[in-house]
């Protein structure tokens, strides 16, 4: 295992399961958000890993359990649950992004909102950012996950991407997609942002 303080822990993915177990089993008393990033292409199977683990109970623990939040899948089966996606793909074919933004935005928190704040529910696990960073719905949306994840609920998130600079950059695989992901998430001094370990799947 490599640890250095103030630097992400760098493991392979078993490592990073167990920690991430450790860590929703540990009473949080301050703001508890956790993240794993790594190449999109090493992140992926990690990603399926993680969504396996959630779904067979593997986080689930005396203080609740975690749910799985795909923030592309689910978003579109809230807003048809809420009987706005049809209004939403209006939207955006005729190209009103403002109004779409707004309409995402909306529904982006009231997803993490309700979810995290079910009964039983410990934390979420959240992934899938793709379609909020399409209409431009990064810093100031996701930071929502820093307000939620309090009073012993605890947020994972997996991110796709690299970290330059002790800045982290969301799918830097694709230098014109790349975006800053917002820095309040990242809490580099915490032991809770760890990293794929180069050759691991």
């Amino acid at each position: 295992m490599t640890t250095v303080h103030g630097e992400p822990q760098v493991l392979p993915p078993d490592q990073i399961l167990q920690q991430l177990s450790r860590l929703f089993m540990t009473p949080a008393h301050d703001r508890a958000v956790y993240l794993v990033f790594g190449p999109y292409q090493r992140m992926w199977p990690f990603h399926k890993r993680v969504e396996e683990e959630v779904k067979r109970g593997g986080f689930n623990n005396q203080l609740g359990r975690v749910e799985f939040v795909s923030l592309t899948r689910d978003l579109y089966a809230y807003l048809e649950a809420k009987g706005t996606f049809e209004e939403a793909r209006r939207l955006a074919e005729r190209g009103h992004e403002q109004q779409l933004r707004a309409l995402l935005s909306h529904a982006f928190r009231d997803l993490v909102t309700s979810r995290i704040e079910a009964p039983g529910v410990l934390g979420l696990v959240l992934a899938d950012f793709e379609l909020l960073y399409a209409y431009d719905l990064g810093a100031n949306d996701i930071s929502i996950v820093r307000q939620v994840a309090i009073n012993g609920k605890r947020i994972c998130l997996l991110v796709p991407g690299a970290m330059h600079d002790r800045r982290l950059w969301i799918f830097d695989h694709d230098r014109d997609s790349r975006r800053e992901f917002p820095e309040p998430l990242v809490f580099l001094n915490s032991g809770w942002v760890f990293t794929l370990a180069e050759g691991a799947r």
